[in-house]
């Protein structure tokens, strides 16, 4: 592999250690955010490590940043119930039956009392959360303002961004094609901690 300038070695530790705390890759955004540079800029570095051969990027698609030849630690694994499905579009109903179970790294979960649940639809795509992902939900009841819960509304459930507002709740989807969801009758489930995603 090419030698790295010092900048890029920092980028792609960042990716590297974002990674390993979300079990995710990090947005172009949030590492242009973090170092305090343009979108542009982020990309430049992401594409000039994807060039010397630290990195592939999916092209049209939100984290699909996937590291190469950087040897990780054999992570440890739970295995997770997984209890149908939640939309990422209009709410629909979920299942509660038990649907199986999936195995996810052990440093999403911790000590956390944590389900999986099926994303369904496109409503979350700006937050890189896709249909057909895994959500990993930690089991909680309340959420903080700009946290992505997973919500009942009329025993529909669904995954969107939490505000509370003065005498009701605000659920925002991450698609400008979806209107926000008003409501004074909500039930949080729980927050999003990590996503699996089979390519």
């Amino acid at each position: 592999m090419k030698t790295l300038t010092s900048r890029q070695k920092e980028v792609l530790d960042f990716i590297a250690s974002y990674h390993g705390e979300h079990a995710y890759p990090p947005t172009i955004r949030e590492i242009a955010e973090s170092f305090s540079i343009s979108v542009k800029g982020a990309y430049d570095h992401v594409k000039a490590l994807e060039k010397k051969g630290n990195l592939r990027l999916g092209e049209n698609r939100s984290r699909a940043i996937e590291l190469i030849g950087r040897d990780r630690p054999e992570r440890s694994v739970v295995e997770l119930p997984l209890l149908g499905a939640v939309a990422a579009g209009k709410p629909i109903f979920a299942d509660e039956n038990f649907a199986g179970t999936v195995r996810v790294p052990a440093d999403i979960v911790k000590a956390l009392s944590c389900f999986a649940l099926s994303v369904r639809g496109d409503s979350m795509k700006d937050a890189g959360i896709f249909h057909g992902d895994i959500a990993v939900i930690e089991q909680r009841q309340t959420a903080d303002n700009g946290e992505i819960v997973v919500a009942m509304i009329d025993d529909a459930v669904t995954l969107k961004r939490f505000y509370r507002e003065n005498n009701r709740v605000k659920l925002v989807a991450e698609n400008p094609a979806y209107a926000p969801i008003y409501t004074q009758d909500v039930k949080i489930l729980g927050r999003l901690r990590g996503l699996i995603r089979k390519y």
